[in-house]
């Protein structure tokens, strides 16, 4: 059956020293901090806010607003829901997902709340929504819809560009780690450690960021530091594998052909020869 987005509550409110009830609603909630600052008490954490942020809650997602004493806050919020309706609306959800797969991602239950930070695209948009639908007619309900549409959109594009830098950041710490440690035993539970990230999740970035898994990142800058201590020193051929964090020897030498097609000590004769 096609769904479509339909606002069923719209407001701008400025709140002073508050604490709101607990509660969820079938309602997903997008709330703006237009100025000001407060607090969202959500899944027993308590998330930060601040003008030009907003969240983006689920369904059925049990949260509360706090406001402190001497620290005002206004705020835009729009809840809407996914209906089924007689009306000709724009674009149904699933003709949008259809469309644009990636927001889908908006909708996964799984994912409870995101908080995001505004380029002024989103409030832009909100802004208008609100305002059309303040003035709900057959007249405008075209317009209504497309601007519900965008709002999505600018959401999804936020949200993505938002995880494409943390993403990034997240494989930077683990890049350092591995350049900085490769002489001894690398986990993937230390780089997840050092990354806040789940080990399944960092090996997906990883591959997607760098066309290849953690282990095998892990062994090609071991191999290259081996080729520069073959070339440029005179370390014993033996003792290059405990430079480079490979256990023992025959190991590494098995490594190393498979890579180059040469034994460690060949690899050196070839280069000394040149």
């Amino acid at each position: 059956m096609e769904q479509f987005l339909k606002a069923v509550a719209y407001y701008y409110k400025r709140w002073h020293e508050f604490e709101m009830d607990l509660h969820h609603h079938p309602a997903i909630e997008i709330m703006y901090v237009i100025d000001g600052k407060c607090q969202i008490e959500i899944d027993d954490r308590i998330v930060d806010m601040r003008k030009g942020q907003y969240i983006f809650i689920q369904s059925h997602v049990k949260h509360r607003l706090i406001i402190d004493k001497g620290h005002p806050c206004r705020m835009l919020n729009v809840e809407f829901i996914l209906h089924s309706s007689k009306v000709t609306h724009y674009m149904s959800i699933n003709q949008l997902f259809q469309t644009n797969p990636s927001l889908q991602t908006l909708f996964d239950q799984n994912e409870r709340y995101f908080l995001l930070k505004d380029d002024e695209a989103v409030y832009f948009t909100l802004r208008h929504l609100v305002l059309e639908l303040d003035h709900q007619s057959a007249d405008n309900q075209l317009l209504i819809d497309n601007l519900m549409v965008q709002l999505l959109l600018w959401i999804d594009r936020n949200r993505r560009e938002y995880n494409e830098q943390t993403n990034n950041q997240h494989i930077k710490k683990a890049l350092t780690y591995i350049h900085e440690h490769y002489d001894s035993e690398i986990k993937v539970e230390n780089l997840a450690h050092i990354t806040h990230l789940h080990p399944s999740y960092l090996h997906k970035i990883f591959r997607l960021s760098l066309g290849m898994s953690i282990n095998q990142y892990i062994t090609k800058v071991r191999l290259d530091k081996a080729k520069m201590l073959l070339i440029n020193t005179e370390i014993p051929v033996t003792e290059i594998s405990n430079y480079v964090g490979v256990n023992t020897s025959q190991y590494f030498s098995n490594l190393f052909k498979k890579e180059t097609g040469l034994s460690p000590s060949a690899y050196r004769e070839h280069f000394c020869e040149i």
